[in-house]
């Protein structure tokens, strides 16, 4: 699960991590930043260094981690390192064009609250071969056994079910999706079994992949 993210513009070498400096815990990422296509797939190495003899938390599940202008489509369970040093892997996807992030942190009754911020910048499809052209043009870009099918349209979303010109799936509340979508987005969806699950949503500035959801 540590696929490098290929293209990307780093502003600091793998596996050399930046602290946030002396506090009650140390977070660190292996990258200090990232820039890249819509669309593309990486994993991120997160560290939480523990400095307290007696941390107050009751278990590293404590520790928040969330997305923003991104999804997070998977995470390896906590490592422990040895030495109060926890490690966890997480993959995500760049899902909106823009400035976006992933930010882990912990409130405890010692510290407060702490965090550290990645800066994550999206780029619109420079062009080539990339998931969200192969998407847009009607292809889906990854491996799914099954009848998959697509439409475009406007896009309407109400109480957990998305709409695309004729076709309705529910997507509950497991995936955010911007508050405004572009006025036509390609839906990607898979039938199995009588029933009809979302893929993907491709649209101009968006890539909001559901697959992750059902593996």
């Amino acid at each position: 699960m540590r696929t490098r993210f290929v293209g990307w513009t780093l502003t600091a070498v793998l596996g050399v991590l930046f602290s946030l400096g002396a506090s009650a815990c140390n977070f660190y990422f292996n990258y200090d930043s990232i820039s890249a296509p819509i669309g593309t797939v990486g994993e991120i190495g997160i560290q939480v260094q523990k400095t307290h003899n007696n941390c107050t938390l009751p278990s590293m599940e404590e520790y928040a981690i969330e997305g923003t202008g991104i999804q997070i489509l998977g995470e390896t369970a906590w490592e422990d390192k040895g030495g109060g040093v926890y490690e966890k892997w997480v993959q995500i996807s760049l899902s909106s064009v823009g400035s976006g992030s992933l930010k882990i942190s912990k409130t405890c009754t010692k510290e407060g609250y702490e965090e550290k911020v990645l800066p994550i910048a999206t780029q619109p499809t420079d062009g080539a071969d990339t998931a969200w052209v192969q998407a847009w043009s009607g292809t889906y870009p990854f491996d799914v056994t099954g009848d998959i099918s697509s439409v475009t349209g406007s896009a309407s979303l109400r109480d957990g079910i998305l709409t695309v010109d004729t076709i309705s799936v529910p997507v509950g509340s497991s995936v955010s999706l911007p508050e405004i979508l572009p006025n036509t987005v390609r839906l990607f969806t898979l039938r199995s079994d009588n029933a009809v699950s979302a893929l993907l949503i491709v649209g101009d500035g968006v890539f909001i992949r559901f697959d992750h959801l059902s593996s």
